[in-house]
């Protein structure tokens, strides 16, 4: 077991230092596996497991089908979790085109772990918005979240295509604060399918409760972001401008 992690953590660093050197520039495809595997005295597998961990260094991209392969990243944009401006706002400052499908738009009865989340019990009305997100075209993250309906009658589920964070102004509740959960995790099947990657691909699952001004809790949120697609930060202390 241990030559076998050892070969893998070769092939790892042979392949990281070649992206660092620029051999492999940002953006480029890597040869064909069975070709750098051959080239790399390795077997497919030992490659694999070596791209695998570069792809959750965000180092490398996987993108499937006859188009795809594996691909140095050019950067992955960064998403600050200290701001109350979500995705969206921050890719567009950016100058990245965003784009959105939208998955679910339903008004539903509170789960649980929803009504836990939105300091409701459980079976009240909620607004139920999942919905896919785009980055210069490509998937980068899912986005789901439940407002209470009490405090957002006549919510415009169908027609939000932009920032939610907005159409609450509109109702005064604003998200003033949030508590977030982030966590690290592998993609799920339909994830998978949503996003367009890879079977073992990294995902990271953000958790968030937002709060308006009065204190009350406006929304509760499951986001799951590709890790190889986003870079999150934290920026703390004073005078962050945000």
């Amino acid at each position: 077991m241990a030559s076998f992690d050892s070969s893998v953590q070769r092939v790892e660093d042979v392949l990281h230092a070649r992206i660092v050197s620029g051999r492999y520039a940002s953006g480029m495809k890597f040869p064909a596996e069975r070709e750098l595997a051959a080239e790399l005295g390795v077997s497919r597998m030992t490659l694999r497991q070596a791209v695998e961990s570069l792809q959750f260094r965000g180092l490398v991209k996987r993108r499937p089908g006859r188009a795809g392969g594996t691909f140095v990243s050019a950067g992955a944009p960064v998403l600050e979790l200290a701001s109350m401006v979500g995705l969206v706002q921050q890719l567009a400052a950016e100058g990245i085109e965003v784009a959105s499908t939208v998955l679910a738009a339903e008004s539903v009865a509170a789960s649980p772990e929803v009504a836990a989340g939105l300091g409701l019990a459980a079976g009240d009305e909620v607004h139920h918005l999942r919905r896919l997100r785009f980055a210069d075209g490509e998937a980068v993250a899912i986005e789901g979240a439940w407002y209470p309906a009490a405090l957002l009658p006549g919510f415009p589920l169908g027609r939000i295509t932009g920032s939610v964070y907005a159409v609450l102004g509109e109702y005064r509740s604003t998200p003033v604060r949030k508590v977030e959960e982030l966590l690290p995790a592998v993609v799920s099947a339909e994830e998978r399918e949503l996003l367009g990657v890879g079977a073992r691909s990294p995902v990271l699952r953000l958790m968030r409760t937002s709060y308006r001004e009065d204190g009350r809790a406006i929304e509760y949120a499951h986001d799951v972001y590709r890790a190889d697609a986003l870079r999150v930060r934290v920026t703390t202390g004073s005078g962050l401008g945000l």
